[in-house]
């Protein structure tokens, strides 16, 4: 019997390509990432790609990135993408509600943002269980 041994897969959506370049390289010690800075591949990884959870600094492209959120819950409404928001504003008052698992607000050490990672997955592992 073969192990699996790849590791999750996760979205990484970020506007500054120098903070893009950092946290994918701390995120990639645990997960593989896909890393965007444009929205318009986003909708195309998720349909070829097992993404357990998105990275999203919503304030992409002029503050795309909260329209994005619910929109990819409406397309893909049979999955599970667990959000997180790692933005340069306060998100929380965004009215997502139960669409993100996580507001962080910047600056945000690329460590930091692979444990809460790490976290959101393993509560979504528990959560797939007790369902």
């Amino acid at each position: 019997m073969q192990l699996d041994t790849q590791s999750p897969a996760i979205l990484l959506i970020e506007m500054d390509e120098m903070t893009l370049e950092i946290y994918q390289r701390e995120l990639s010690k645990s997960f593989t990432v896909f890393a965007v800075t444009e929205l318009s591949r986003v909708f195309e990884i998720l349909t070829n790609r097992d993404i357990q959870a998105i990275i999203i600094e919503p304030e992409i492209q002029g503050g795309q990135g909260w329209e994005l959120i619910p929109s990819i819950n409406s397309t893909f409404p049979d999955r599970h993408h667990p959000v997180i928001v790692c933005s340069t504003r306060d998100a929380q008052n965004e009215g997502l509600g139960g669409e993100v698992k996580k507001y962080l607000t910047k600056p945000v050490l690329p460590r930091r943002l692979r444990v809460v990672s790490l976290e959101v997955l393993k509560s979504k592992k528990i959560s797939r269980k007790i369902s």
